[in-house]
């Protein structure tokens, strides 16, 4: 018997596209409306039992992302954007101040190969927490409680993850948003909307795509941030392009690409965050998710090496950024 597919809201959030019913679920997981992914146990098991082509290279590579300690640029009252290392940047727009996807420290059991750049006591106040997915080098418990150990910021997240969430922080005001929905918040010159990415969603062995995933777009004082998570390339980003026409900063993936009969599914790499970029018609990109931990096959400076050679090619070197961790950048 096949499932019965529901699309799934928030109906009491704004949609900006009056056409969309929802994100399409069976009751168990949440499908794709376009490009479909599941993971393939063979795919896996031929990355554990190959030989890395990049082994020795990689080996050799010891560049590391350079890291700023210093916190006296995060108590002013500018606009700026800090990035914290892998997909976490602290982001104050008119006083209001938010952080992506929280890891500050270790998480998945993984190592941060660079250091730290803050403790949470530095960063100070934090207003709102935008949460993409559930994955654990973006979802991790260990970090949300620290983030929320002296303070209790607003989550905006994703449809299925509040019980996830609630699970570790019992009191977390939490708000779920599907794809193209805006949240509600207490600051009235703030718009962020929740938007398509391309991947998918999973914690354990039997919870496959459970929870929704997705990408932001934050709007306040005449500036807008896209915030895109984790994403394969996919028409979205033509489509929020679209939807979104003078985004100011994208913040995009470049990392986590190899090997590609797995990851080409989920991540883009820099070529095709470039095109991304392009894509969305934005102005400046500020590449995350490399350089912070070992996920995938490539040496960890490639990505970094690789995003300078294709806007170098494009002509378009101003418009890409590459902060230290714990560099600001002023909006």
């Amino acid at each position: 018997m096949s499932k019965e597919i529901r699309f799934l809201k928030n109906d009491l959030l704004h949609t900006i596209l009056p056409e969309w019913a929802g994100n399409p679920f069976d009751g168990k997981a949440f499908l794709y409306p376009h490009a479909s992914f599941q993971p393939n146990i063979k795919d896996i098991l031929r990355w554990q039992t190959t030989v890395n082509p990049q082994a020795s290279e990689k080996k050799q590579d010891k560049w590391v992302p350079t890291v700023m300690t210093d916190s006296s640029a995060l108590h002013t009252t500018e606009d700026f954007i800090v990035w914290l290392g892998h997909a976490t940047f602290l982001v104050q727009i008119q006083g209001i101040r938010m952080i992506t996807d929280p890891v500050l420290g270790s998480a998945l059991g993984l190592s941060r190969i660079p250091k730290q750049p803050f403790t949470w006591a530095d960063l100070g106040r934090i207003d709102l927490v935008l949460l993409s997915h559930d994955h654990r080098d973006h979802c991790d418990h260990s970090n949300l409680r620290q983030l929320f150990k002296n303070q209790n910021p607003v989550i905006l997240t994703t449809l299925k993850m509040r019980e996830l969430i609630r699970k570790w922080i019992p009191k977390a005001e939490i708000q779920e948003a599907a794809w193209y929905q805006q949240y509600k918040t207490s600051f009235q010159a703030l718009n962020i909307h929740l938007l398509p990415s391309q991947h998918w969603c999973r914690r354990g062995l039997f919870d496959f795509n459970y929870r929704l995933w997705g990408s932001f777009m934050i709007q306040a004082n005449d500036k807008t941030i896209y915030f895109g998570s984790d994403s394969a390339a996919g028409k979205h980003f033509t489509e929020i392009g679209t939807l979104f026409p003078k985004i100011d900063w994208a913040l995009l993936g470049i990392g986590a690409y190899k090997p590609r009969y797995i990851m080409q599914k989920v991540h883009t790499n820099p070529h095709e965050a470039f095109e991304a970029f392009c894509q969305l018609n934005a102005k400046n990109m500020l590449p995350m998710h490399y350089g912070t931990f070992n996920l995938s096959d490539e040496p960890i400076c490639e990505p970094y090496r690789l995003i300078q050679e294709v806007f170098g090619e494009a002509s378009l070197t101003e418009r890409l950024h590459l902060p230290a961790i714990g560099e600001s950048l002023k909006l």
